[in-house]
């Protein structure tokens, strides 16, 4: 025992027999051979190079990917202190330097070597130990042993740890290789994953490609065979009418005309707003006077079915600032829905009033009312309820497009039901619509994100405000389209699938012919320091999501006057 009480090396090896030497390298041996875990094996040879020689810590440095860094994968006995242990680059310093030659260090004082990388002196080990970490194929790393005290290693010692690291080497290469399988094997799932979601996503959209075009076939033909068919009557003189019958031609013909029109325009309205192309025209007028002029188109339709039809507004005096063909278009929608899905004798009703800053419309019936589990794919388009595709005609268009123009003014729909005990749709606009300082026509945004109805929303609603939109589903895709065209703005989600957004960001920006393109965060994301996380990474701003309609283009307008303003 040496003066201080602590154990010299001269006493540890005295300590440890032959025997005891053998048995330890040969349990080493055999737990080497059977581990495949990474960590599990490099904490395992930590464990028995303690057992065998005597050290204050130890350190096993892995080689980056990048080939030229060493970092600190596990120390002993402090493990917690991982994270604060230097990195070193190939060559530098004792342990930089013996991996990088591949040869055995061992010195008295390593403060005193010159290769020594300067560190705080109070916490510098002196006699150490290092050696590479190599297998046949390839340098993995390094393990470095030390003692604060100046204690040289003995042969013996030395000798003890060749033993070790020779066999912990082929066991970590063995690990990495097995933790790379885990990986490429795990990756080759996911993408499987997301192949036979994206075929099923395929196989849904042709089934409903194929049932919207037996819809649409169904409800041209009807209208086109009522005016053809009366039409060739009164041409050709087919049938004797009287000059009431022959009235009554016409206006079937004049009905099934009016039919057929609308049917083309939801398509082309819906075409145009997926498009971008959708502007809204504003103005302020009375909600009362939007109302009765819509039930008096209505009216005819609510009489033949002796549906009792109800409006009410609160105030009368309301007033709104907002399209007002389109908005009459959406009244129109929910009501003709309400009366064609009432039975005879039912009710339908609208109250209109102000909630919050905004306007809040509901149209209610008394009708069959809608099942939970399909309230949240009512507003897809061509979709319909397979209960009433045989009752009521229509193409699954009008309630996809009556959500697209409320959210084109800035609002929200939904929608509460029981079946049996009918429906009732709530939409609200911003009385005072969506303000934009001015229209950018031809400005390029290329939108980044995986979401595919938080990328329509926004292409939407940039789209009705002259800008050009572009998307990217994913961090790759964004990358070369960045890279490959002209942008004005970048709207980047944090949260891609593969490269994340600040990855991107980061890529964009030290890139010279990226380096200049404004990126925005657009995220869920609204932790503490998440926004400083995105500006430090490159971005010029951050928007949380969900979007505010409104704040959102006027934010968006504002990066890119800001853009414009220093070109």
């Amino acid at each position: 025992m040496n003066p201080s009480g602590q154990t010299s090396p001269e006493e540890w090896g005295e300590q440890m027999d032959d025997k005891v030497i053998v048995d330890l390298l040969g349990q080493v041996g055999s737990l080497f051979t059977s581990s495949l875990e990474l960590k599990e094996t490099i904490n395992f040879m930590l464990r028995a190079a303690a057992n065998l020689v005597m050290f204050d810590t130890a350190s096993v440095f892995l080689l980056d990917e990048d080939g030229r860094h060493l970092s600190a994968f596990a120390t002993y006995p402090f493990s917690e202190n991982v994270a604060s242990v230097a990195k070193f680059a190939l060559g530098e310093g004792i342990i930089g330097w013996a991996a990088e030659q591949r040869k055995v260090v061992s010195v008295a004082d390593a403060t005193k070597d010159r290769r020594f990388k300067s560190l705080d002196m109070g916490y510098a080990p002196k006699s150490t130990l290092v050696m590479p970490l190599e297998s046949p194929r390839q340098l993995l790393g390094a393990l470095t042993i030390s003692r604060r005290e100046i204690q040289p290693f003995s042969s013996l010692e030395q000798a003890l740890m060749q033993v070790i690291v020779s066999q912990a080497a082929i066991s970590v290469d063995n690990a990495r290789l097995y933790s790379n399988q885990k990986r490429q094997l795990a990756e080759i799932a996911q993408q499987k994953r997301e192949l036979e979601v994206a075929n099923a996503q395929i196989n849904e959209i042709s089934r409903l490609k194929s049932e919207f075009l037996a819809n649409m076939s169904h409800e041209l033909r009807t209208p086109l065979n009522a005016i053809l068919g009366f039409s060739e009557i009164l041409k050709d003189n087919l049938v004797a009418l009287s000059p009431e019958k022959q009235q009554e031609c016409l206006e079937n013909i004049h009905a099934s005309g009016k039919h057929l029109l609308e049917l083309v325009n939801d398509v082309l309205d819906l075409s145009k707003i997926e498009a971008g192309r959708m502007e809204l025209s504003y103005d302020r007028f009375d909600v009362l006077s939007a109302l009765r002029e819509v039930h008096n188109v209505i009216r005819s339709l609510s009489e033949r079915r002796d549906i009792q039809l109800t409006m009410e507004v609160v105030p009368e005096t309301l007033e709104i600032r907002a399209d007002k063909s389109k908005f009459k278009q959406v009244l129109y929608n929910l009501l003709s829905n309400a009366i064609k899905f009432t039975p005879q004798g039912g009710r339908v009703w609208v109250d209109a009033h102000v909630s919050d800053e905004d306007l809040t419309v509901t149209v209610g019936d008394t009708g069959i009312g809608i099942p939970r589990e399909h309230q949240n794919k009512i507003f897809d388009e061509f979709y319909q309820l397979e209960q009433t595709t045989r009752r009521v005609e229509g193409t699954g268009l009008g309630l996809s497009l009556t959500q697209r123009l409320v959210q084109l003014h800035g609002g929200r729909i939904s929608v509460e039901s029981e079946p049996g005990h009918g429906s009732r749709f709530t939409f609200t606009l911003p009385l005072t619509g969506i303000d934009v300082p001015a229209v950018h026509d031809g400005k390029r945004i290329l939108i980044i994100e995986d979401n595919k109805s938080n990328r329509e929303l926004a292409q939407m609603v940039l789209g009705a405000h002259g800008y050009v939109v572009d998307i990217a589903i994913d961090g790759n895709e964004g990358l070369y389209k960045a890279r490959h065209d002209a942008y004005d703005l970048v709207l980047m989600d944090i949260r891609l699938p593969g490269m994340d957004g600040l990855t991107l960001t980061r890529l964009l920006k030290s890139d010279p012919k990226t380096a200049t393109l404004p990126i925005v965060a657009l995220s869920a994301n609204a932790m503490k320091g998440d926004e400083q996380d995105a500006l430090s990474a490159g971005c010029i701003g951050y928007i949380t999501k969900p979007i505010e309609v409104a704040t959102f283009v006027e934010q968006v307008s504002e990066f890119v006057r800001q853009r414009d303003a220093k070109l």
